[in-house]
């Protein structure tokens, strides 16, 4: 009868060891997660900063995003940014409650709401804006706008103010300037009666995305010919820059490709590059993003040795968070292993 109760239960066996899986599945699983919201978080702050939206503050739980915006306006607009971020699972917005303003006095019967009308062209380096906005307030955001547009150059502004004219989509017009970014050429924005036409040549891909997302908010008829620069396109066609396997080491094919890079970026000084690395899933996120980070900066030390300077690169490692195609096939994972190059605004 002692022995009996000496003897360990299988029930209590089973489950010690659901408790010890559990255990190790969770201290497994919290790394990953915590890469990931941070790099989410990374990137939504980058888009928001980019449509002009960098006071909403944005932060994750895992896949899950909480934006805190001044305004229901604001709000819309950065979670139209974040939802379209790729690995986004939820976004949602907190809004500080406010008290309903006071109605408006009924206008005239003979009143005519007359819409703004904005024109803003970068040319030479100096900004120049024309057209009517109804208030004082509405004129310095896009004089402001005009100016980080402008970067150290004039800007004219030959606003006048019409307390006649209704602000719609002027909110959002001063961030669709600002989009564009310093280092944007030949740019031309006007809203005229519902309708937005833009035009220029951003740096990269990532300012044309940034635009075309301001522009939406505005609520008007978009007409967009905006260009990436030819810089950008130029380093997007260059052949894969590919390494030894699991290894920092450079191939031949891979040296000669960075070779061009090299030729493009002297041949343009004034371009600043981020390079970016990427891996596929296999073996552990920690190791993959290593590896990434470690290839950037090879290929880093590599231009700068080829005569680019120092100063206009920096590089940072992904790992596999940022795959351009599913990792279920080779094909597809040897396209995630690559080297990006962002020209930066």
């Amino acid at each position: 009868m002692a022995d009996n109760a000496r003897r360990f239960h299988p029930v209590v066996g089973v489950a010690v060891a659901v408790l010890g899986l559990a255990g190790i599945v969770t201290a497994q699983h919290l790394p990953i997660r915590q890469t990931v919201q941070d790099d989410l978080t990374t990137r939504s702050e980058q888009a928001l900063r980019a449509a002009g939206l960098s006071s909403v503050q944005v932060g994750f739980v895992g896949r899950d995003g909480t934006l805190k915006a001044a305004s229901a306006t604001e709000a819309d607009r950065a979670l139209a940014i974040v939802r379209g971020l790729e690995g986004v699972r939820v976004a949602v917005a907190d809004v500080p409650t406010v008290a309903a303003p006071a109605p408006a006095a009924s206008p005239s019967p003979t009143a005519t709401a007359v819409p703004p009308t904005v024109g803003l062209t970068l040319s030479g380096g100096r900004a120049t804006l024309t057209g009517t906005v109804p208030t004082e307030d509405a004129r310095k955001r896009l004089a402001a706008a005009a100016a980080f547009l402008a970067g150290t150059g004039p800007v004219d502004d030959q606003l006048k103010i019409d307390p006649s004219v209704t602000d719609a989509g002027l909110d959002a017009l001063a961030n669709v300037v600002s989009a564009y970014g310093q280092g944007a050429k030949d740019v031309s924005v006007e809203l005229r009666e519902g309708n937005l036409s833009l035009a220029g040549t951003v740096a990269s891909q990532a300012a044309k995305d940034a635009v075309a997302a301001a522009a939406a908010q505005t609520g008007a008829t978009v007409s967009d010919r905006t260009e990436v620069a030819k810089v950008q396109q130029e380093l997007v066609k260059l052949p894969a820059v590919t390494f030894l396997d699991n290894s920092t080491t450079l191939t031949a094919a891979g040296r000669a490709a960075l070779a061009q890079a090299a030729r493009i970026l002297t041949a343009n000084p004034q371009v600043k590059v981020r390079i970016e690395g990427h891996t596929d899933s296999n073996g552990s996120t920690a190791d993959n993003l290593a590896l990434s980070r470690a290839r950037a900066k090879t290929v880093l030390d590599f231009l700068v040795k080829q005569g680019v300077a120092a100063d206009r690169l920096t590089s940072q490692g992904y790992g596999e968070s940022r795959p351009a195609r599913p990792n279920t096939t080779e094909a597809n994972q040897a396209v995630n292993r690559r080297v990006e190059f962002i020209v930066l605004p």
